[in-house]
């Protein structure tokens, strides 16, 4: 019998710039290796005119540094891009100060990504890996099954304060990990964080990210968005993952539809894996399509009376849009007992769950966290808190890996 070449698949990358600076930090930010060839070419698109074809095209990824006011190298950009037939990926990377406006041109043209200058090489390498995964997935289907859609995991909270948004975006931090598989190599699982708290939203915060007004402009679109324009309103996260952020402005509750809410999902359910719905501390009718497809409910409580019970309201009402959603209550800031107390044995009957994950009360640790705009699973993973929150991603990625078991 012979055995599947599961070796990392080579790849060729062009770097297309005229300054030797821009050419040496891609270089360096993905270097030359056995399976990765690299080619610099020191001259604009415009400049090669005719040769761009048969350069361009013999790579896997093509990265170029992109002025959107030189409207001629645009053009060229967009005349090459027309004749494109494989799957050559290309990334564009600009200044940070591009607008949105010039950054959907760009996509529109169908340019892969459009990426700042202030990328780090841990964040390049992952849109690189994970650009060129979601173009190459097509020729790694091995049967007749659809592909299975993300996860919708939404997270709320029993009271204010509490932490939902510190567990959501640790959350995003556990699952967006490299996964492995005997016939596959090493790629991460496809993460992104929404946040729909609308006017308390603060996410971006805890991951040291600036509202880009992406939501903003979702709300605002008269027409149903696509691919593209759901791709240019995210954020991508140096640890991997991406983020819409909330608005930065506070807008009424209502602002968001539900029309809106199903064709974003639709869309996001396609091109990742897990999607981090931080939802608002208030009850919307424009929730029901995010409850509908969830494939968990993280609720963030403490064990007081009040929070308990606000958990069970929350739990009964949102289980009348997804009757038998698994719920994954997360007590925060207390250190799972040794012993279980009468308090906790009847906390559990109400909720008719058991309490399995504690977040123990390290406020130095999380004030940290939150002040440097990194989330505790990354930056202190072994910590108690950050153990405890890496068990939480650990139990959803395991219970999403068996089920994808028994769909085989």
């Amino acid at each position: 019998m012979k055995h599947p070449d599961i070796s990392p698949q080579p790849r060729s990358i062009m770097i297309v710039s005229q300054r030797d600076s821009f050419a040496q930090a891609i270089g360096e930010a993905l270097p030359a290796s056995e399976n990765t060839t690299i080619i610099r070419q020191n001259e604009t698109f415009r400049a090669m005119n005719g040769r761009a074809v048969s350069l361009a095209f013999d790579h896997d990824v093509v990265i170029f540094d992109a002025d959107p006011d030189d409207q001629g190298e645009i053009r060229a950009v967009r005349d090459l891009l027309a004749q494109r037939t494989g799957d050559t990926v290309f990334l564009a990377i600009t200044d940070n100060d591009i607008s949105l406006v010039q950054a959907r041109q760009l996509r529109k043209i169908g340019i892969d990504e459009v990426l700042p200058l202030s990328i780090d090489s841990d964040g390049l390498a992952a849109v690189v890996s994970e650009t060129l995964d979601a173009r190459r997935a097509p020729q790694q289907i091995t049967h007749d099954a659809p592909p299975a859609l993300g996860q919708v995991i939404p997270v709320t909270q029993a009271r204010g304060g509490i932490g939902s948004t510190t567990v959501a975006v640790n959350l995003a931090c556990s699952l967006a990990k490299t996964r492995k598989s005997l016939f596959r190599k090493a790629t991460r699982n496809r993460v992104v964080i929404v946040d729909f708290d609308l006017q308390f939203g603060n996410a971006n915060v805890f991951l040291d990210l600036e509202d880009n007004g992406g939501l903003l402009q979702l709300i605002d679109a008269t027409d149903a968005p696509d691919d593209r324009f759901v791709g240019s309103t995210l954020q991508r996260h140096a640890l991997g993952f991406d983020v819409l952020c909330a608005p930065g402005p506070v807008i009424p509750l209502q602002s968001l539809r539900a029309d809106l809410i199903r064709a974003m999902l639709d869309i996001l359910q396609r091109q990742y894996d897990y999607i981090i719905v931080d939802l608002p501390r208030a009850v919307v009718d424009w929730v029901e399509p995010v409850l509908k497809r969830a494939a968990h409910l993280v609720l963030v409580t403490d064990t007081s009376v009040p929070c308990v019970r606000q958990a069970k309201r929350l739990i009964d009402l949102y289980g009348e849009d997804n009757v038998g959603l698994p719920v994954q209550v997360v007590i925060n800031r207390d250190r799972k007992p040794m012993l279980r107390s009468d308090h906790i044995r009847e906390a559990e009957k109400l909720l008719d769950t058991r309490f399995d994950h504690w977040l123990p009360d390290n406020p130095r640790l999380a004030r940290r966290a939150v002040d440097l705009g990194r989330p505790v699973a990354a930056m202190k993973p072994g910590s108690d808190l950050g153990k405890a929150l890496r068990k939480l991603g650990a139990v959803i990625s395991a219970t999403q890996q068996n089920a994808n078991r028994k769909n085989v």
